[in-house]
C-alpha cells in the first residue's frame, strides 16, 4: 500500500510539473506572438497608369497610358490593419482631341507628379486588403506634345503643325482621394489596383479659369487608375 501511495504521489508530482511547464511554454508563446504581431516593412513598387484630365473645355479628353514608380513603408500593428505611406513618381495628363474648323487636332498633355499617398489597409484574411486614404501630389513638370494647328492647300492636302511646349505654369499641385484593392503575399510580393480621384482644381491658366467662372463650370481634375506590382523587404 505504501508503495502504491508513493507511486501515486510521484505520478501526481510529475503530472503537476508537466502541467506547469506546459502553461509556462504557452504563456511564452503567447507573449512572443503578441510582441511579433506588429511588423514594419519597406518596399518598392511600380506599374502602369491610365490618366485623364476631367473638366477640359472645348476639347475631348481621353485616357493616356503612363507609368508610376516609387517606394513605401508598411506598418502593420495587427493582422487586420496597416498604415502605408508611399512616395511615387507618376506620369499623368490626358490625350486631347480639339475641334478646329473642319478637322480635329490631336495632342497630349503630359504631367509629372511626385505623389505621397497615406493609405489605411484593412485586411480580409492574411493577404487580401482594401486600401484607402488621402494623396498629396507635387507637380514636377508639364508639357503639351503634338498637333497645334493645320493648313490646307488648294489640293485639299492637310499639313499639321506640331510642337513640344513646356506648360508647367498652366497647372497646379494636387490633393486626391485614393481607394483600391490589394494582395500582400507572404513571399513579399504585392499586387494592387487603385483609383486616384483628384479633388483640387489644377487649372492655373488665367484664360480657362475665366471661362470656367463665366460658364459656371467646375475645375480641372486628375483622374488616375493604377495597376501596381512590388516587393516588401
Amino acid at each position: 500500500m505504501k508503495t502504491l501511495y508513493s507511486l501515486a504521489l510521484l505520478g501526481s508530482i510529475v503530472l503537476a510539473s508537466n502541467s506547469v511547464h506546459a502553461q509556462s511554454r504557452s504563456k511564452a508563446r503567447h507573449k512572443h506572438s503578441s510582441r511579433s504581431t506588429a511588423t514594419t516593412s519597406f518596399g518598392v513598387k511600380g506599374g502602369i497608369s491610365r490618366a485623364v484630365l476631367d473638366g477640359t473645355i472645348n476639347q475631348g479628353a481621353d485616357y493616356k497610358t503612363g507609368m508610376h514608380l516609387g517606394g513605401f513603408l508598411r506598418w502593420r500593428p495587427s493582422s487586420h490593419f496597416a498604415i502605408q505611406p508611399e512616395v511615387t513618381y507618376s506620369q499623368q495628363g490626358s490625350k486631347n482631341t480639339i475641334p478646329l474648323g473642319s478637322l480635329d487636332i490631336v495632342n497630349t498633355t503630359k504631367l509629372s507628379y511626385l505623389n505621397v499617398p497615406i493609405l489605411a489597409k484593412v485586411y480580409l484574411g492574411d493577404a487580401f486588403n482594401i486600401q484607402f486614404g488621402p494623396q498629396f501630389g507635387l507637380l514636377l513638370a508639364g508639357r503639351q506634345v503634338g498637333q497645334t494647328g493645320y493648313t490646307m492647300s488648294s489640293g485639299s492636302a492637310t499639313t499639321y503643325q506640331t510642337a513640344d511646349l513646356e506648360t508647367t505654369k498652366n497647372y497646379k499641385s494636387d490633393v486626391a482621394l485614393c481607394a483600391g484593392l490589394g494582395l500582400d503575399l507572404k513571399s513579399g510580393f504585392i499586387l494592387a489596383t487603385r483609383l486616384n480621384y483628384g479633388l483640387s482644381d489644377i487649372d492655373n491658366k488665367s484664360e480657362t479659369q475665366a471661362a470656367r467662372k463665366y460658364l459656371n463650370l467646375g475645375g480641372l481634375h486628375n483622374r488616375v487608375m493604377e495597376v501596381s506590382v512590388g516587393y516588401a523587404f
